[in-house]
This record gives C-alpha cells, sequence and structure tokens, in this order.
C-alpha cells in the first residue's frame, strides 16, 4: 500500500502509460505519490524521459491519468478541465501573443474572464509591478529581452492569483548569467506572493537554490523527495547520489564493526569507515563520499583518521577548485576537490601517489537498488 500524502495537492498512485508508434508500451509515471504543501517551492528533477513533465501535465489538466487521483484541498480533480482548475502554467517557451503589448499579454485571462476595466487594469499594474516591470506595459514582446519576456509570462500567470503556480523548464532559454540571477528572483518572488510553485527543471543547480523541498525522478517513479540539503547529503540511492552533485560510489558488503562505525568493504578490496546504525556484518550495500569532503595529500603528511591511496591520473582546474582525478590501487575512480590557489600543491600532478583523507562521519550509506 502506498503511504498517505498530504498537502495542498496530494497526487496518490498516479499512473499513466502511452503506446509508442512502435506498438511498444511505455509507463511515464509508475505509482507516483506527492504532496505540494501550502506557500512551499517545490521542484521535479529528473532527466529527460523521467516522467516530470507528464505528471505536470496530468495536474495541469493536459494529460489524463489512467489510474490514480489528484486532489485539490482533498477534493478529486478527476474530469475537471485544465480550464476550470485554479492553476496556472508558465511553459519553457513562455508562449507570449507576439500582436499584444505587454500590458494585453497580462491581462488576457482577466479579459477572458470578462473582469470590469477598472479592477483588471488595477491588477495588471501590480503583476507587472511584482514581476519589475513598471513602465513596461505598452511595449511589444518582440522588444523585450528573454529575462523580460520571462517576467511577462509570470506575471500574466499571478494576475490571475492561482492557487498552485505550474512552471514546465522556465529558465531554461535564458544565458547561464541571467538564469543564475532569475534562479534568486524565482525564489524571492514565490515567497513574496505566497502562492506554492511547482518547477519541472533537469538542472540539478537551478533545483537547489530555489527549491524548498525536491522530488527526483527517474524511470516514472519519485526516487527521493527531501530538502536539498536532505537530497545531497544523504541520497535515497546511488541514482539520486549521481544525479545530483559530484559523488563516489562504491559496491560493497559490511565487513565488520568497531564501536559505532562500520567496515565497509569495497568490490574492489577498499576498505571504508562510515558511522551507521545497526547494520548486521555481510549486508550488501552502496557507500558514497563526496569529493569535497576528501583531504588531499601528496606527502607523508600525517591524518587524522582513515584515508585511501591512489595515483592522479589527471587535474581539471575549473576556477574556484582544482579536481583531482586519481586511480584507487584496485583500479576504481576517485575525484576529490583541492580549493584553487596561486602557489600549486608541491607535488600534485599526474603520476603521483596521493592520500586523500576522510571523516567517517561523512560518509553515506545506501541500500542498493534493485
Amino acid at each position: 500500500m502506498n503511504p498517505p500524502v498530504q498537502g495542498l495537492l496530494e497526487i496518490g498512485g498516479a499512473v499513466r502509460i502511452f503506446r509508442t508508434p512502435e506498438g511498444s508500451i511505455v509507463t511515464a509515471l509508475d505509482e507516483v505519490d506527492l504532496a505540494v504543501r501550502a506557500n512551499e517551492f517545490l521542484t521535479l528533477l529528473g532527466p529527460s524521459g523521467c516522467g516530470k513533465t507528464t505528471l505536470l501535465r496530468a495536474i495541469a489538466g493536459f494529460e489524463d491519468l489512467d489510474r490514480g487521483d489528484i486532489r485539490l484541498d482533498g477534493i478529486s480533480l478527476a474530469g475537471v478541465p485544465a480550464y476550470r482548475r485554479p492553476f496556472n502554467t508558465v511553459f519553457q517557451s513562455y508562449a507570449l501573443f507576439p500582436h499584444l503589448d505587454v500590458a494585453d499579454n497580462v491581462g488576457y485571462g482577466l479579459d477572458v474572464k470578462k473582469l470590469a476595466r477598472r479592477q483588471r487594469d488595477a491588477r495588471v499594474t501590480d503583476a507587472l509591478a511584482l514581476v519589475g516591470l513598471e513602465g513596461y506595459g505598452r511595449r511589444k514582446p518582440k522588444q523585450l529581452s528573454g529575462g523580460q519576456q520571462q517576467r511577462v509570462a509570470l506575471a500574466r500567470a499571478l494576475v490571475n492569483r492561482p492557487r498552485l503556480l505550474l512552471l514546465d523548464e522556465p529558465l531554461s532559454a535564458l544565458d547561464r548569467n541571467l538564469r543564475q540571477a532569475m534562479q534568486i528572483e524565482l525564489k524571492n518572488l514565490q515567497h513574496e506572493v505566497g502562492i506554492s510553485f511547482l518547477v519541472v527543471t533537469h538542472d540539478q543547480e537551478e533545483a537547489l537554490v530555489m527549491s524548498d523541498r525536491i522530488a527526483v525522478m527517474n524511470g516514472g517513479r519519485i526516487q527521493q523527495v527531501g530538502t536539498p540539503g536532505e537530497i545531497y547529503d544523504t541520497p535515497a540511492n546511488r541514482f539520486v547520489a549521481g544525479f545530483i552533485g559530484v559523488s563516489n560510489v562504491y559496491a560493497g558488503t559490511i565487513d565488520r564493526r568497531d564501536g559505532p562505525h562500520c567496515i565497509v568493504r569495497t568490490d574492489g578490496g577498499i576498505d571504508l569507515w562510515a558511522r551507521s546504525a545497526a547494520i548486521a556484518a555481510g549486508a550488501r550495500l552502496d557507500v558514497m563520499i563526496r569529493p569535497e569532503q576528501l583531504q588531499v595529500v601528496v606527502e607523508r603528511t600525517a591524518l587524522q583518521g582513515p584515508s585511501l591511496e591512489g595515483t592522479v591520473e589527471r587535474l581539471v582546474f575549473v576556477g574556484a577548485d582544482l579536481q583531482v582525478h586519481a586511480r584507487l590501487a584496485d583500479g576504481s575512480p576517485v575525484k576529490a576537490l583541492v580549493r584553487h590557489r596561486r602557489t600549486p600543491l608541491a607535488g600534485l600532478e599526474p603520476g603521483s601517489a596521493v592520500r586523500l583523507g576522510y571523516d567517517p562521519e561523512v560518509v553515506h550509506l545506501m541500500a542498493q537498488q534493485p
């Protein structure tokens, strides 16, 4: 039985199946349970084809579920058409009307509802002020930058005062610098208006920066739901660990216990120490350690705690950090980070021996996926 979900919007046991032109069956959503809480920024994160856009479209009313239910305030939305759901969607392309000016684009939904002109104009003015576009009402979309067009799309969605705002890859059309700035603006805007935002993205940086919670999807299923810190520090499985950030993950078996710690013997014969609950010796699991959690030492400097030994294969300069790509004694790859400095770490070069110290407290154990 699926666990109950509670929130402003509740998705329970959602299943959506498609048949390809070749006749094969694709399960886009596979028993998905999720709750969107009031006044939260929730992100659906995952690779292309994982089901996140299908889920967003089902919530919006553009897709019908084959099984399961979507409830708003406990009331089923089954059979409720998209135009009658109190949601608004911001599409990846923004979908602005090129022949209408900014004010008329923003007010289009209010015109459809036949709102009195004075009220309509006041709400359009407020919406444009909310997204920082005061004075832009008479411009046409082609006279705006990409970031400004995105704000018009947001204003058009917010002017209708939806219960939930759905955003499908809203920043993908922007350049990197503008995208990073808009991540902060979107988060601040969500807090200011007090409306729940549900965002679809494949960009892990966007998800970590903007979200109150992240739902990581793969293969039509939700792999993990949690805060950005929970998703990054304690991923549920190997997929989440690899999709969020960079990680070193090794399959292994608990060899023995030593007080509050256990020693995991990897399949390559490397021992890794970790703090653990009462996991019995012989248990199979995956063990993860992030590159920034490894201390790089090239000389026989004293290290507190355990360490790994390997050989440097290459160094990659990425601005603030130097990526150290090394190979452990069993042939397994390992990545570590060294904070960039003007004077390179003496002896750190391809072919040199390297020791990688770590704190057992940060080593994370995960159940192996079937």
